[in-house]
């Protein structure tokens, strides 16, 4: 699946800006709500974490 079907390109660039360490610093960001952050968190913050 593109990225851009999940994340605009703008909250993909506040994601690597940004580099949020855990929920609640991604649910901050503009275009994550509580629906993304369940779904796709765990492994935006893994891949953020470099793991």
């Amino acid at each position: 699946m593109p990225a851009y079907v999940v994340f605009t390109d703008n909250t993909l660039i506040a994601i690597a800006e940004l580099r949020p360490d855990d929920d609640e610093a991604l649910i901050a960001i503009p275009g994550i709500g509580a629906r993304k952050l369940e779904q796709y968190g765990p492994d935006v913050l893994e891949l953020v974490r470099g793991r």
